[in-house]
């Protein structure tokens, strides 16, 4: 919308905006946009337009793009104005320019490499060659002329010529035609010509790289291209990029100078801004701002938890916190018995190593965070400070926000199955042996074990891989027993439908 707004031509919005854009066809599309920082040269542009604060030193400039359905149904009217200006009048192409905006789209092709007006076009017409200028000119003309003059090329131009006389309804001869370079001296002598890399002897085109090359090559050279403009906008730079180079291209961005926007799924490149540059956009639509008061917050947790493991989160639509690894394994497999995908959900399961980090990742995902649809499954002792979090009644948080184990996931997964199958299953899948779990458990063989001495052996031994195996034994009926896990999965599948 952006780029509606800020960069496209006039022509352009009305043939590329449809009534299908239109979430209500009934109401009006508008977006805003608010400048501000002026320098003299831009004042000049905008002499109606920029509002002067009461304080008459602050200033600012309100653009509003307004789009609505025409009485033809094929058809949208769009309005791009100053709304504070007292007049009506559209932009013009002068202020258009000068807003200063560059768009690379994530569909961007092998032509953002070498095309018409492709980066590399853009660098090589800024360059001044001096007065070197005025002898590759002269050479480009003497090569010219030198083929021009050569015998075989103008056999092969009689040829040409009279083959093309039987279908033409004149005669032409060779000197009809001309074979010549393709820049025009007279022009830019470097009209056609390109960067290359050198790989040993050879040199390659930028256009036969690798896919990530050619990508990672795109953004540089238009980052450095349009180094002169006021906003650089970049759609999803991580595409065909390594997580490594998602980080060095992250560095690269995030460096001084224009100011850039970037809309990125990728925990590499957000691990490499702060938290105050960074915007979520939640499942409807809203965008979400860590707020002035609530930084100093994040900021106290950001040396651990700002990291790509936790970051994955804010491009999720979902996030599921648990304590640790073996509550990860447990609701991955209920939502697999359960036929319920969480992929296809967009539910990221974050893993907090122990209860008590709660309240450290609560200030970047909670609701005065960056707010994500969040959800947490806990044991009970541990569960009053994840409810009271919220800062809601308990009945408004638990089961809908925070589910509880009762006593806790292991207690909770040995019932649903049984002490003997849970038993069984820790066997089979190599967990323990039967003399050693009997032993731990005192009882004389598999089919008296309690699910309480199961669950006790499950905590002491080794939780993780005691989850795993537990998760091979599943089915469809006993996750269902797995209350805590079977309701958060179900009101997960529930939010996902609204």
């Amino acid at each position: 919308m952006l780029n509606f707004l800020l960069g496209s031509s006039t022509a352009g919005l009305y043939q590329t905006l449809t009534p299908g854009d239109l979430r209500d066809s009934s109401q009006p599309l508008v977006v805003d946009a608010e400048w501000t920082d002026f320098t003299d040269e831009s004042r000049r542009v905008f002499p109606d337009e920029i509002t002067i604060a009461d304080d008459q030193v602050s200033e600012h400039l309100w653009v509003q793009m307004v789009v609505e359905a025409d009485e033809d149904d094929e058809a949208v009217t769009v309005r791009r104005w100053f709304p504070d200006s007292g007049h009506q009048r559209a932009l013009s192409r002068e202020q258009l320019e000068a807003f200063g905006w560059r768009f690379l789209k994530a569909t961007r092709g092998v032509s953002m490499i070498d095309g018409g007006h492709s980066p590399v076009r853009t660098l090589l017409a800024s360059a001044d060659l001096g007065t070197d200028e005025d002898k590759l000119r002269t050479i480009l003309e003497q090569f010219n002329e030198e083929l021009a003059g050569n015998e075989s090329v103008g056999e092969l131009l009689n040829r040409v010529a009279a083959h093309l006389s039987r279908a033409m309804p004149r005669a032409v001869t060779k000197r009809d035609f001309a074979v010549r370079s393709v820049t025009d001296p007279s022009t830019d002598v470097l009209q056609d010509v390109t960067i290359f890399l050198n790989r040993g002897d050879d040199q390659v085109s930028l256009m036969e790289q690798s896919d990530g090359v050619r990508q990672l090559m795109s953004m540089m050279l238009f980052d450095l291209a349009e180094g002169t403009a006021n906003v650089l906008a970049i759609d999803e730079p991580e595409i065909h990029l390594h997580p490594t180079s998602q980080r060095t291209v992250a560095d690269l961005l995030s460096g001084a100078g224009n100011q850039k926007i970037i809309v990125t799924h990728s925990p590499y490149i957000l691990h490499r801004f702060e938290p105050s540059e960074v915007i979520a956009v939640d499942r409807h639509g809203k965008c979400r701002q860590i707020g002035d008061k609530k930084l100093t917050n994040v900021e106290k947790v950001r040396a651990h938890w700002w990291s790509p493991r936790l970051l994955e989160a804010l491009t999720a639509r979902f996030v599921v916190l648990v304590e640790g690894d073996a509550d990860r394994v447990i609701v991955e497999a209920v939502a697999r018995e359960l036929a319920i995908d969480l992929d296809r959900l967009g539910a990221a399961v974050v893993e907090l190593d122990g209860a008590d980090k709660f309240a450290n990742v609560f200030p970047i995902l909670g609701p005065d965070g960056f707010g994500p649809t969040l959800l947490g499954l806990v044991d009970k002792e541990e569960s009053d400070k994840w409810v009271n979090a919220f800062e809601r009644k308990p009945k408004e948080v638990i089961n809908k926000h925070v589910f509880i184990s009762d006593a806790d996931l292991e207690d909770e997964y040995t019932r649903a199955l049984g002490g003997q199958v849970a038993a069984q299953a820790l066997i089979d899948g190599g967990f323990c042996r039967e003399t050693g779990i009997l032993q731990a458990s005192g009882a004389a063989a598999i089919e008296d074990i309690s699910v309480e001495a199961v669950a006790k052996f499950c905590r002491n031994k080794g939780k993780v891989a005691a989850a795993t195996c537990i998760s091979e034994a599943l089915d469809a009926s006993s996750a269902e027993r797995i209350g805590s896990v079977a309701r958060l999965i179900r009101r997960l599948d529930e939010l996902s439908r609204q």
